[in-house]
């Protein structure tokens, strides 16, 4: 080869080189969104790995102080089922390692009905929260462990147990007391609907289709945001089963005034992120309106519910201990609770991680 030839060819594998960085930078831009989204949920989880006791996992973490501290059961148990779902979403086997201490803690403390048909969970005496059904349901749902068919239905048929003839549940097992409406009985239809998804029992079914109208007349007079994720969830789950749109309508009702209670700038976009990390909790209810309104085919809600979503995980993301922070591995992967606060809480990685997970299943985060 001459020397002209040569250096011809040297321009030209230069001139590739360059072009091959150029587009890989430009690719890297376009993957910018998702590899920080991917990043957070990884750090997310790896929080999760890094915060076990004993048990399971620390309910709170003190970033100043280095310690951990407290605990709340219910809580923690949500935090099993966010590792289940982890597992489900990563592959990774440490969260099934994870996941199976936490089930043989708990499940230390479930307690057979003395007709044989029935469980609760006892962690406190006097404290049965039926939520701690609904959190057990929802993480053995994912698992695959010994009896798990017998724990479904045992713990399932005590939900059922809970209804009232107006359709309502009472929200704990050894008491009348409502305490917990705003939360519990939408975890519990969420659960079972989950259920009925499992084993394909009607009784599941029927029951939260009974519920329905109770509560969706109690928000009607009592409007809240912390009602309105969960039973977007369940009232999702039964609109796909019943295709009911008086159950559709009540989803866009109850999402279209956590929208108002945003205070959006522009019509539907720039949202008021200022409650912290319960952003996430709010956002998990949003991405199962999204999808409900993409399968309505409503082109204005479908923008409306995807603005949200996607500054809402811009606004938790920027609460999330980073590891360029220089602080301990236990810290790392953390959602604080606001940009002021020196704690970190196993509920708060289960919202935003879940809320992280489930906007990209729906492809609201690329």
């Amino acid at each position: 080869m001459s020397k002209k030839k040569r250096h011809i060819f040297q321009i030209e594998i230069f001139l590739f080189i360059l072009f091959l960085f150029i587009f890989l930078i430009f690719i890297s831009n376009i993957n910018k969104k998702e590899s920080e989204v991917n990043r957070a949920i990884r750090l997310g989880g790896e929080w999760f790995l890094n915060n076990q006791n004993e048990n399971f996992l620390i309910y709170e973490y003190n970033i100043e102080k280095g310690n951990s501290s407290g605990s709340h059961y219910l809580r923690e148990m949500g935090g099993l089922w966010a590792v289940t779902e982890l597992e489900d979403y990563t592959g990774d086997s440490r969260y099934n390692q994870l996941e199976m201490k936490g089930f043989e803690y708990f499940s230390q403390f479930f307690y057979e009905g003395s007709d044989g048909n029935t469980m609760i969970i006892r962690m406190i005496s006097n404290n049965d929260k039926i939520a701690y059904s609904a959190f057990m349901i929802l993480a053995i749902s994912n698992m695959e462990i010994d009896r798990k068919n017998e724990y479904l239905e045992k713990l399932g048929n005590g939900l059922l147990l809970q209804q009232r003839e107006d359709g309502s549940l009472i929200t704990y097992f050894n008491s009348n007391s409502n305490d917990g409406i705003d939360y519990y009985p939408g975890e519990s239809l969420f659960a079972l609907m989950v259920l009925y998804n499992e084993t394909g029992e009607t009784k599941y079914l029927e029951a939260v289709q009974k519920a329905f109208p109770y509560y969706a007349n109690y928000w009607r007079n009592n409007k809240n945001a912390a009602f309105i994720p969960w039973h977007s969830r369940a009232n999702y789950m039964l609109y796909k089963e019943t295709k009911n749109d008086e159950v559709a309508n009540f989803v866009f009702e109850m999402n279209d005034w956590m929208i108002d209670y945003h205070n959006p700038s522009k019509n539907c976009s720039e949202f008021h992120f200022s409650k912290g990390i319960v952003s996430a909790v709010y956002m998990e209810g949003m991405n199962k309106a999204y999808e409900l309104a993409k399968e309505k085919g409503d082109k204005n809600r479908i923008e409306c519910y995807e603005n949200f979503v996607k500054e809402g995980a811009e606004a938790i993301m920027k609460l999330q201990v980073s590891p360029g922070e220089n602080l301990s591995e236990q810290a790392i992967g953390g959602f604080r609770g606001s940009t002021y606060s020196n704690t970190l809480r196993v509920d708060r990685n289960q919202h935003a991680v879940i809320a992280l997970m489930e906007a990209k299943t729906a492809n609201l985060l690329e």
